[in-house]
């Protein structure tokens, strides 16, 4: 039997699962670590922290599948976006690890702007430049230049988390076109790090690792990195990617017609594309495009930067009660708070909650903004409050679904994933909503882990096609069809909510 490793390093904990050659999952081990605010705008990753869980994680992993670590053949991983870390020529982290919502990069996004027009870095890169969007791994290095000049001079090479991961296990520096499109440095269309931005920058490209398609293989394991996380020496070390694409890919998604919906902490909207096209309002209204993990399609995706987020925000400053109910009944939190939710009317009494406790996602990205209620009244209670945020959540899937077939996107189906996938209630509530299909994988809990398996699989030569792959490891379990009487209904109320959501969204703080 034949075994691989898919490896998923997030925003705020890591997961590994060993998949055989038969697509069956052995095993799976999550792990947590800190997600540091030491500032408003500021957040970040200790890496040391974060290596750690990865070790450990991994571990556990291999010895909960009750296999020895040379059974294992290949790995790959699937990261958070933009997220990076200088290091030294021996590879010692010198800087924490700026996630996506780290903000402190707006003057030199601003700077930036001066040099070049957002329209030709769109045309170059796929990202979309704003200072309402300062995530990119670009404008992060020159602040480090410009506040932490020690640390650039003594920086060898800037590393996201695939790389990163890849240097420590086979000293090499190699990173995939999902990934090196999230740094806002790579040429969307020839895949390589762009001369124009370098030049403009005034980078070294010997600052940045290799680019490789995903599914590469680089190499192998070596004495050290095997002692380090507990794999064999030997063991292959294969390409993997952003873990928006890798979540499509080991949810099934091949070409065009499905969308992906991810809630997580963030909710993301993706779909495949068969062709590259790149419109200035995908940029206006903060999409990002780059290239797919399999050759010659590309990922379009946007967010709600707080999906499941709004909901452990409720649950963890005012569901107290529901959690004496759930640890009497030995059921989940989230499990009582949708049944309390199930009892109210589609609309929750002209109840009305907007999900932007981190700013407003796409398609009309901006941080400024923030969440509230409107329409509270003495009628109101908690199940109502409950029941407007999984709907406000639903209609935001909504208009970025609406977005998207504006755009010429074909969609005929959701494919939902992640946290939010295990609610069958919110998942009739999504196609009701939406008017469409709402399907669930197989894989609905593990399917970035498992997509960065499935480019383990295609690295080593198991299967001859992604197709192959995904057939052997996804299938349909669930499928939730709208009822044409509540989608009806909500039809009234999601125009209400987009009217209010205008109004809202030009509140900024």
């Amino acid at each position: 039997m034949v075994f691989v490793m898919g490896v998923d390093i997030g925003t705020t904990g890591v997961k590994a699962t060993v998949i055989d050659e038969n697509g069956h999952i052995r095993s799976t081990w999550y792990h947590e670590y800190k997600l540091y605010h030491r500032e408003p705008h500021l957040s970040e990753l200790n890496p040391e922290e974060v290596w750690t869980a990865i070790k450990e994680t991994i571990r556990c992993c291999i010895k909960r599948a009750s296999i020895e670590p040379k059974e294992i053949e290949a790995i790959s991983t699937a990261v958070l976006g933009e997220a990076f870390v200088p290091v030294d020529r021996e590879g010692k982290p010198l800087y924490w690890s700026m996630t996506t919502f780290d903000a402190r990069a707006v003057r030199q996004v601003e700077e930036w702007m001066e040099l070049i027009s957002p329209e030709e870095m769109f045309r170059i890169t796929g990202q979309p430049l704003s200072p309402k969007i300062p995530i990119y791994t670009l404008h992060k290095i020159l602040w480090i230049r410009e506040n932490k000049p020690e640390i650039y001079s003594r920086t060898w090479k800037f590393l996201c988390w695939e790389e990163y991961f890849n240097y420590k296990l086979t000293s090499e520096c190699v990173t995939d076109y999902t990934i090196a499109s999230r740094t806002m440095l790579l040429d969307i269309r020839s895949k390589k790090w762009s001369r124009i931005i370098l030049e403009l920058a005034d980078l070294s490209e010997d600052l940045l690792p290799e680019v490789a398609p995903s599914g590469t293989l680089i190499g192998e394991v070596s004495e050290k990195g095997a002692r380090e996380v507990g794999l064999n020496r030997g063991t292959l070390v294969v390409t993997g990617g952003h873990d928006q694409p890798l979540g499509a890919l080991g949810s099934g998604l091949l070409e065009e017609g499905v969308l992906m919906d991810a809630t997580g902490t963030v909710e993301c909207y993706g779909v495949v594309e068969d062709e590259l096209v790149l419109k200035d309002e995908m940029r206006k209204q903060g999409y990002a495009l780059h290239p797919y993990t399999l050759k010659n399609k590309y990922f379009l995706f946007g967010f709600t930067p707080t999906g499941g987020a709004a909901l452990r925000w409720y649950r963890d400053n005012f569901a107290l009660e529901e959690k004496r109910i759930a640890e009497t009944k030995g059921k989940s939190v989230y499990d009582i708070m949708v049944e309390e939710a199930s009892t109210v009317p589609p609309g929750a009494l002209g109840l009305f909650f907007y999900p932007y406790l981190e700013g407003s996602g796409t398609p009309e990205w901006n941080r400024d903004v923030r969440g509230c209620f409107i329409g509270l009244t003495l009628a109101h209670g908690k199940k109502e409050m409950i029941k407007s945020i999984l709907e406000s959540l639903a209609f935001e899937l909504r208009a970025n679904i609406e977005v998207m077939k504006g755009y010429g996107i074909r969609i005929d189906e959701v494919r939902a994933i992640g946290g939010g996938a295990k609610s069958p209630y919110w998942l009739q509530l999504k196609a009701d909503v939406t008017g469409l299909r709402i399907t669930v994988p197989s894989t609905r809990m593990e399917t970035t882990s498992v997509g960065a398996g499935i480019l383990a699989f295609l690295g080593i030569g198991m299967y001859s096609s992604a197709r192959e792959a995904v057939n052997s490891m996804c299938r349909i379990v669930e499928t939730y069809e709208p009822r044409e009487g509540l989608s009806k209904q909500y039809e009234n109320i999601y125009k209400k909510y987009l009217q209010i959501a205008r109004i809202v969204r030009k509140i900024a703080f």
